[in-house]
């Protein structure tokens, strides 16, 4: 293994953390599309507030559990999770959609648990994780919700999906690593695979930067890395847990949730992106991983030996007992 030091493609510092709420499980912020306000659950209701942290709301409250709130492209609607209300069925979470004022009450999905919506960057779709196949996997459907399709399928559950910005891949997490997945061919690949667990990968405004989350020693940090899934840069060092990172629009801002304060609360850090490139962390990348130029004759002899193995091995005999009997005969001539 070798030991790099690599920079981060464009300078990243934290200038400011402040707290915005002062509650109890105030999780899963987002960004309405101006910047100006932010959603976020709280207990089992849905709240916004100032992207101050001003002028909080109840925008919606039901008798059962809502959470994991998001704006709609356009700012007028908010699609959320929640949980089945009807008597006598079996209970479910399903995804729903209400106006920005919390009327008009919308299910968008049925029959199986479905939750974790994300809006794509045109507004048409939404990413989820659905149950129907048996266990959490990524799928999208139209704004209405038809025409659900399945995006991934695997044995373990995939963690919550967030959109690249030109709406063509989505990422999310899966055994403790970033994986991408394209929605036109479904096939996905690893983005950033780490030595600890890792969730809940979300882009900035202009693709280029993933801010994550990173588990190490008990406690769950907030990371960026550049889209490519390298030179990582740690953003908070609380020693206590930071988790649903989400990037304002003009990128200049991360809200997420913490509970450095004891309880989980919604937080905001203030960036500074500079142009140029510094180094930062060390990466660690295996031996294997890298190209190094090779010798055009050990080029040719590597495809000569491909293309004629047994004409390699005799000549390399017939050379071998040439060495042999030159280093003989010398031997002999000095005695």
């Amino acid at each position: 293994m070798v030991l790099l030091s690599l920079p981060l493609a464009g300078a990243i510092t934290v200038t400011d953390q402040y707290q915005l709420t002062e509650g109890t499980n105030q999780v899963a912020p987002a960004w309405s599309p101006n910047g100006d306000r932010i959603v976020y659950s709280s207990e089992q209701t849905i709240w916004t507030m100032n992207a101050d942290g001003t002028d909080k709301k109840e925008t919606y409250d039901s008798i059962v559990w809502d959470g994991e709130p998001i704006y709609s492209t356009d700012g007028k609607h908010l699609y959320f999770a929640s949980e089945h209300v009807n008597p006598y069925t079996p209970k479910f979470i399903g995804i729903h959609v209400i106006d920005i004022d919390g009327m008009k009450r919308t299910q968008i999905t049925k029959n199986a648990d479905m939750r974790a919506p994300a809006v794509s960057p045109d507004g048409k779709q939404l990413a989820y994780l659905s149950k129907l196949s048996g266990n959490y996997d990524i799928w999208v459907m139209d704004i209405d919700g038809s025409n659900q399709t399945q995006i991934t399928d695997s044995n373990i559950d995939e963690g919550v999906p967030a959109w690249t910005p030109d709406g063509e891949q989505i990422v999310y997490s899966l055994e403790g690593n970033i994986w991408k997945v394209d929605t036109g061919s479904k096939v996905p690949s690893i983005l950033k695979e780490n030595y600890y667990n890792s969730y809940d990968p979300v882009f900035n405004p202009e693709g280029t930067m993933v801010a994550f989350v990173l588990e190490t020693n008990g406690a769950k940090d907030i990371y960026v890395m550049n889209a490519d899934g390298k030179r990582t840069k740690q953003l908070t060092f609380s020693g206590s847990d930071e988790m649903d990172p989400a990037w304002s629009p003009d990128g200049k801002s991360i809200a997420y949730s913490s509970n450095k304060a004891g309880e989980f609360n919604i937080w905001k850090m203030e960036l500074l992106m500079t142009e140029q490139t510094i180094p930062h962390e060390p990466e660690y990348i295996e031996e294997g991983d890298i190209v190094e130029e090779k010798n055009p004759i050990i080029e040719k002899l590597e495809d000569f030996g491909r293309s004629s193995p047994l004409r390699l091995i005799i000549l390399a005999f017939i050379l071998a007992v040439t060495i042999v009997i030159m280093i003989t005969m010398y031997f002999l001539k000095r005695f």
